[in-house]
């Protein structure tokens, strides 16, 4: 009975091609869930308008009744609309921060960029009244949002700053206790 061996370089090809089919599995299995829960929150709601009869009537060339066409293309599907948007949104970002500090552990709170947005906006709330006229009446109600996203952009930059220079602590290390500031806390991670 002979056994086949496969060299580590094969079995490394095997293992990353299984990775990318059962990837492949899991995208489409998401996709077709995110297509069952759209059409589930096109036709849910507590006003009684279901999807299927108004596709029907609309697929049959008949008039629809406003109420219906109002709850249904000007109210729920906006709001599903940017609900993905939002998600996918999120889902990059998340991303492109994971990979930015090469830390699959790396999220918003964690690594403080929530708190310079907070910052930001409790900036912007507290100081807002000693800004520029001209200023405060451009951003009128997005002076909040706009402050928490520049306190949050600000933060993220000054991070990697932090960390990539002259020969700082690699990015990948800025999520653990070994990134922080305190040398106290540096000494004891190294330590440990």
């Amino acid at each position: 009975m002979a056994v086949a061996s496969i060299s580590p370089a094969g079995r490394g090809k095997a293992l990353a091609g299984d990775r990318r089919a059962a990837g492949r599995r899991m995208a489409i299995v998401l996709l077709v869930l995110l297509a069952v829960v759209s059409v589930l929150s096109l036709g849910t709601g507590a006003s009684g308008t279901r999807l299927w009869p108004v596709l029907g009537q609309l697929l049959r060339g008949e008039e629809i009744a406003a109420r219906d066409a109002i709850i249904l293309f000007d109210i729920r599907l906006p709001r599903l609309a940017l609900g993905i948007l939002v998600g996918a949104a999120l889902a990059v970002s998340g991303a492109v921060m994971q990979g930015l500090f090469r830390n699959p552990l790396a999220d918003p709170g964690l690594v403080g960029v929530g708190a310079g947005a907070g910052l930001g906006a409790i900036g912007a709330i507290v100081l807002g009244a000693m800004l520029p006229l001209a200023l405060r009446d451009a951003l009128g109600y997005y002076l909040v949002p706009v402050a928490a996203f520049l306190g949050g952009w600000l933060t993220t930059i000054l991070l990697y700053r932090m960390s990539t220079h002259r020969g700082g602590e690699p990015p990948s290390r800025l999520c653990s206790w070994e990134g922080s500031p305190s040398p106290r806390w540096r000494a004891r991670c190294r330590a440990s």
